[in-house]
């Protein structure tokens, strides 16, 4: 036969190549089911039904390449000691029963793998196989210990942030971002139950082959996967996108708010401010100086506004508001009494004063001390500070202007049930 004919020959009688598209690699978060090992295992064989074959783990994210789909088994065997090398001998056993060394995941466990449905198993007797878990059980002790106290220490440091290093605890954490105090807590919350879980599993790993009774396969390990994914990008938003935001989110670091004001200066519908106009008589429109509004965990809803006027002999009158619409009423109240703390006994104001009240529910006044108003060349408008409550809404108004604050409660209120 001609050696053309026969080269077109041997073509045709070729098994057609199956072509792969798209990416030949993928990288996906470990499953860290330490104590769950036929869930990781499970996990490795649906990614070789889906055509993603292990190939190894580069920190804490496991490595795919692309191949032909296909059913086979994946076994984990715990390393007897930190960084343990097979023996040529095992190997060479282990391949004699048709099943191939892959890697090591995640500095754990060894990885084999089998193509081979008649291939024998390669543990056979549990009690030996929960033998070969002594350094894996000292290693997630060690681990879990450490985290255990690592989370002490951030609870004692949160504590001690929004306590004993802050006065108005309660203030601090509304000035913050939405979400990250609640956040903060689901994922401390989330850790803690990720680690008893594991420390729970390692247990009935081990009491269920001590007592001769293999894994049962396959197991389901979708919910490790997705507490996992969880954790890491609340870990992400919090130690990465927070920090980011709290330097650009708003040029008023103690609000942290979204921007309230129309293209034409004045404030968007809704926002609660102390109106000039109702004390004063301007010889100016109103200014509409800055507006911002927002949400928090702790509160429905809070604005921050500040409005200037010019009056007649030429002096400025000014107010900026600040409203809270608390989740609770004994959120409320706590933050009524906060929001006076820092007033309370300080040199440049008067003691804060309690003011009689029937429209609201607490109404407290303070203003700068004479003295100090004339130091400063303002003796007909002293800047006065007010503090009311009605239920769960508060009302923080620093005013200068003509009026009397104490005896604006009518439109104190009103403002507070806008």
């Amino acid at each position: 036969m001609e050696p053309e004919k026969r080269e077109e020959l041997q073509k045709e009688q070729a098994p057609e190549e199956t072509v792969l598209s798209g990416p030949e690699t993928m990288r996906e978060t470990c499953l860290h089911a330490i104590s769950d090992l036929a869930a990781a295992e499970t996990w490795l064989e649906d990614r070789a039904r889906e055509g993603w074959q292990f190939t190894g783990t580069r920190r804490w994210r496991a490595e795919f390449r692309k191949a032909e789909p296909c059913v086979c088994r994946y076994r984990l065997q715990p390393l007897g000691r930190k960084k343990e090398v097979l023996s040529p001998e095992r190997l060479e056993v282990y391949e004699s029963l048709g099943w191939q060394y892959v890697t090591v995941l995640d500095g754990l466990f060894h990885v084999w793998r089998c193509e081979d449905p008649n291939a024998p198993e390669l543990d056979t007797d549990p009690v030996v196989q929960a033998e070969g878990y002594r350094y894996l059980k000292r290693r997630i002790i060690r681990s879990l210990a450490g985290e255990a106290v690592l989370l002490v220490v951030l609870v004692a440091l949160y504590v001690w942030w929004w306590g004993a290093a802050s006065h108005t605890p309660l203030l601090a954490a509304l000035e913050k971002l939405p979400g990250r105090l609640l956040l903060g807590q689901i994922w401390l919350i989330l850790v803690l139950v990720l680690d008893v879980r594991e420390a729970l599993g390692m247990r009935r790993l081990l009491r269920t082959l001590t007592a001769g009774v293999p894994l049962s396969r396959p197991r389901s390990y979708r919910c490790q996967q997705w507490l996992q994914r969880i954790a890491v990008a609340l870990a992400f938003l919090l130690l990465v996108v927070y920090p980011f935001l709290d330097r650009q989110y708003s040029y008023r670091e103690d609000f942290h708010g979204w921007d309230a004001q129309e293209p034409d200066g004045t404030f968007k519908p809704g926002v609660v401010y102390w109106d000039l106009t109702r004390t004063e008589t301007l010889e100016e429109e109103l200014w509409f100086w800055d507006a911002q509004t927002k949400f928090h965990e702790l509160a429905a809803r809070m604005d921050y506004a500040r409005v200037y006027g010019a009056l007649a002999d030429h002096r400025t009158t000014a107010a900026t508001t600040t409203y809270y619409h608390m989740r609770t009423e004994g959120l409320a109240e706590a933050l009524y009494k906060e929001l006076l703390e820092d007033f309370d006994g300080s040199w440049n104001w008067e003691p804060v004063e309690t003011v009689p009240t029937e429209e609201l529910d607490d109404f407290r006044w303070t203003a700068w001390t004479q003295a100090h108003t004339q130091e400063v060349g303002r003796d007909q408008l002293r800047l006065q500070y007010a503090v009311v409550r009605q239920g769960n809404r508060v009302l923080a108004v620093e005013y200068q202007g003509t009026a009397d604050l104490r005896d604006q409660e009518s439109y104190l209120a009103e403002l507070l049930n806008a």
